[in-house]
């Protein structure tokens, strides 16, 4: 007579993957002092990071006539660094975020009066 244990040894499974997620995370963070404000809060940071580096090297790299052309740039780096982006459906806020960043670096070029 042969047991087979697979039935036992998923639900194994699923037990301690509940357990881990249901206490074992929350108890980490709560140990190390992350929240999600937090963890929201830095992936904004990293994120403006990355358009501002995209936004400059599009500068450097295209004339002034060529805004669309940067613009696709700096999308395409978005979508490297895994912000998976469509070209055609831009959210607002990262096209806002993007306009806001040109304007800051052609404010920098500009030369103080």
């Amino acid at each position: 007579m042969t047991i087979d244990i697979t039935k036992i040894v998923v639900a194994l499974i699923g037990l301690l993957s509940a357990v881990i997620t249901g206490f074992l995370i929350p108890w980490i963070r709560s140990k190390t002092g992350i929240n999600n404000s937090q963890i929201e809060e830095n992936s904004m940071v990293i994120l403006r990071t990355v358009v501002t580096i995209a936004v400059q090297a599009a500068e450097q790299m295209y004339n002034s006539e060529q805004g669309k052309e940067k613009k696709a740039y700096v999308i395409k780096v978005l979508a490297e660094q895994g912000y998976i982006l469509d070209p055609d459906k831009v959210d607002d806020a990262i096209d806002s975020l993007i306009e806001s960043i040109v304007y800051e670096v052609h404010q920098e070029k500009k030369p103080e009066a």
